[in-house]
């Protein structure tokens, strides 16, 4: 099962960047300062790193961490009688919120700005930018989605 999920993952994020790529290079918004065959392979190179490091360090994810709770019956929603569909919503808007709050703290604080600005520091904004992060800025949203699951 985690190949075929790893897969699934893999073959989504592809797809959805082909997808994008053709759109932007169909209706592009401006013109790039810096060739696609310039910024992309660092841009996606990072990505893969990223992805190789979470293997590597947290190879159970959020997902893990959510099936070790569920068997245990700890976190707020494996305590509760609510429906599947409300703890869904409620286990979204939590996991966005705390996102949201992540991301301010990147922007607010310098030691974790020094990172996040890897994103920021693209020369030219496309659908690769949204997958510039620094890879320990993965690791440590990866621990945070951690904790608000469990």
């Amino acid at each position: 099962m985690p190949d075929t999920l790893a897969l699934l993952r893999g073959s989504a994020f592809l797809g959805g960047l082909a997808l994008l790529a053709l759109a932007e290079r169909r209706w592009p918004r401006r013109a790039l300062s810096v060739s696609r065959l310039r910024r992309w392979p660092s841009n996606l190179g990072i990505v893969l790193l990223s992805t190789l490091l979470l293997r590597l360090l947290l190879p159970l994810g959020a997902v893990g961490v959510a099936a070790y709770a569920a068997t245990r019956g700890v976190g707020l929603l494996n305590v509760t009688s609510l429906p599947f569909w409300l703890d869904a919503m409620l286990g979204f808007v939590a996991l966005d919120f705390a996102i949201y709050v992540q991301h301010r703290l990147f922007h607010r604080v310098p030691l974790l700005w020094r990172l996040h600005r890897m994103h920021h520091a693209d020369l030219d904004l496309d659908v690769t930018s949204g997958g510039r992060f620094h890879p320990l800025e993965i690791v440590l949203s990866m621990l945070i989605k951690m904790l608000v699951v469990a």
